[in-house]
């Protein structure tokens, strides 16, 4: 009879711990809710919206302290009831309306980035306002713009203008996705349209280098025969591009940013890419894509392009 009261006593015990656990361990979306309600009323505390009487305010902030020690040891109700009084004397709603965000469709954000750059197009750049905003730029793309081999930052340095500003406009729209850029390129870091058609003039002016990054070399032969048959329409036999037709500069591209870019655009990843240059990419296999772009980083420009041996830009000399 003893054994069995134990055995009795014993699983009382062990219900009221698993109760007690369960009391004191809220899910993480409650637990998020509650910390979520703790931030909103701090900030109606710090701004007081309402415009309460200062007896108010020091009641809330009695409470929602009391409330936060009261949820670290496990009294849950206790401590949302004290938020809820809060809530009430701030005169601040429960819930939070979450606004609908639509989502632009492909088509609305190509037709963002167009407006913008029609708009940078019938603009007058300025070449020295352009300095100032690749200044900032220059900590990623180097001073002479010319990025890294590693493929991360592309070789600015030379690109047409027209080409410059259409990336720049479709990163800003949406249209590109550039994670890396977007803080640095949006209108609050270096301001309208004006900003991208004057950093896109200074650009085009810097010395293209030809020490980019290239491939192994290994199959140069069918590179240029691919390139030659399949590219040239579009980026020209050197690699030249069309400014008019916003078909970007190749020359002396490092290899592994090249490789990078097709990759994204490969796996949908670069939004704003050629249709046809994409489904003509498509038909390669991988030997013959590396092929051609080991070929197509070996283009270089011409002389009067190039950086002389041992260059540095004069506009960032101390």
């Amino acid at each position: 009879m003893q054994s069995t009261r134990r055995t009795l006593s014993s699983l009382l015990a062990l219900a009221t711990l698993i109760a007690a656990a369960v009391t004191s361990s809220p899910t993480v979306a409650l637990a998020e809710k509650f910390y979520e309600d703790v931030r909103r009323i701090d900030q109606a505390l710090r701004t007081n919206p309402n415009k309460v009487i200062d007896q108010a305010i020091e009641s809330c902030r009695v409470r929602r302290n009391a409330a936060m020690k009261l949820y670290e040891v496990g009294q849950h109700t206790r401590a949302e009831r004290r938020l809820r009084h809060c809530f009430d004397t701030l005169q601040i709603p429960l819930e939070v309306k979450k606004a609908v965000v639509k989502v632009p469709t492909p088509e609305e954000l190509r037709a963002k980035a167009a407006k913008e750059i029609e708009r940078a197009l019938t603009l007058q750049p300025n070449a020295e306002d352009g300095l100032k905003i690749y200044r900032e730029c220059a900590a990623c793309h180097m001073p002479e713009g010319w990025g890294y081999t590693t493929g991360l930052v592309p070789q600015l340095a030379g690109q047409h203008r027209q080409v410059i500003i259409k990336q720049l406009a479709d990163i800003r729209a949406g249209n590109r996705e550039n994670p890396l850029m977007e803080p640095y390129s949006s209108v609050e870091s270096i301001g309208g349209a004006q900003a991208i058609a004057d950093v896109a003039e200074y650009i085009d002016t810097l010395e293209i280098t030809i020490e980019n990054g290239k491939g192994d070399g290994s199959d140069l032969a069918l590179g240029k025969k691919l390139y030659e048959a399949n590219c040239v329409r579009c980026h020209g036999a050197d690699g030249a591009g069309d400014p008019e037709k916003y078909i970007p500069r190749i020359q002396a591209q490092h290899y592994k940013y090249l490789v990078r870019q097709l990759e994204r655009m490969l796996e949908g990843k670069r939004k704003n890419a050629d249709p046809e240059m994409l489904a003509q990419v498509k038909g390669f296999n991988p030997s013959e894509l590396d092929a051609i772009l080991d070929y197509v980083s070996r283009l270089t420009p011409p002389e009067e392009l190039q950086a002389p041996p041992g260059w540095t830009n004069p506009d960032f000399a101390q």
